[in-house]
């Protein structure tokens, strides 16, 4: 888990929502197949737009199905208008957010997988509810806590400073040397799996450390009742100048750093690792994506939720 060294400022990242509106609209849900309960019931319409009960019109936005469109409101009005449909049972998602030391490190192109997890929380928040389906995002810190799911801008914006404010304690957190490891990750899914969640899908963000911390009978269990969507950042490479290890907080000699024979026995483990991680992933049916760059974010989300690794 390397890194460069971070403030302990309040963070302020979002993404461009706008230019989320078009590839939102690539997202198609898989069935709810995964509910073995019959209280839980099954989705009969898991996107806005798909059942017959109207519930009002709103302005169009790049990325709505032509099909939806109120032709003779939008003609009176002068405005292009889409019908906005009532889904018979909308999907819920909890976003689960790793936010503990490992998260400090950086990722290969550069950027901090604090960064990194709190654009994708955003994202992937604001891309299923264009979807229709209503969220809550948690930071593995914010052990126990339930919110109630909902959705809009307001309410995607009080998550996310939520989340900022798990982040910025673990700052503050790592700069005692002697702090333990955090395993807040794996007891927060513990803690989630062992409460009922009636058709509730998990969406984990988190890296190699977090995956490989995760006890394989618990994402077996997740998996047998609802869907699990993963996204894993990936550690930066060896061989850069000023880095750290983010668990211990140590700075590692430039002599180590560019070391050539150093580079490739860590790579060589990585490899081994990310391997495991998505063999585990894989043999539980989650839908798993590795991010190596923020710019891949969008891309991986929309895999993600698609089912495309698997």
């Amino acid at each position: 888990m390397l890194g460069k060294k971070q403030n302990t400022q309040t963070l302020r990242l979002r993404p461009n929502y706008e230019a989320l509106n078009l590839p939102a609209a690539e997202i198609h849900f898989s069935n709810v197949g995964r509910i073995v309960a019959r209280a839980d019931g099954a989705f009969r319409s898991v996107f806005r737009g798909r059942s017959m009960e109207l519930e009002d019109l709103r302005e169009y936005v790049a990325g709505d199905n032509l099909r939806d469109i109120d032709w003779k409101s939008s003609s009176r009005t002068g405005e292009i208008l889409v019908r906005n449909y009532v889904a018979e049972k909308k999907r819920k998602i909890m976003f689960v957010v790793d936010t503990g030391k490992n998260m400090l490190g950086a990722m290969p192109d550069g950027h901090s997988k604090t960064a990194a997890g709190i654009i994708t929380a955003a994202s992937a928040a604001y891309m299923c509810t264009r979807a229709g389906a209503d969220f809550q995002i948690l930071g593995s810190s914010e052990a126990g806590k339930q919110e109630r799911y909902s959705c809009g801008a307001g309410f995607l914006e009080s998550q996310l400073r939520s989340l900022e404010e798990c982040y910025s304690s673990t700052v503050k957190l790592a700069r005692r040397k002697k702090a333990p490891l955090s395993k807040e990750f794996n007891m927060q899914l513990k803690r989630i799996v062992s409460s009922p969640m009636r058709s509730v899908s998990l969406f984990l963000i988190t890296d190699l450390y977090g995956v490989l911390s995760l006890d394989d009978r618990l994402i077996k269990s997740i998996c047998t009742a609802r869907e699990l969507y993963v996204i894993i950042m990936e550690d930066a490479d060896w061989g850069s100048d000023h880095i750290y290890n983010a668990q211990t907080g140590v700075a590692i000699s430039e002599y180590l750093s560019y070391s050539s024979k150093m580079a490739r026995e860590i790579s060589d483990k990585k490899k081994n690792l990310v391997s495991q991680a998505v063999r585990n992933l894989r043999a539980c049916g989650a839908s798993y994506e590795v991010v190596k760059s923020t710019q891949d974010i969008t891309e991986s989300i929309i895999k993600v939720l698609n089912k495309g690794t698997c």
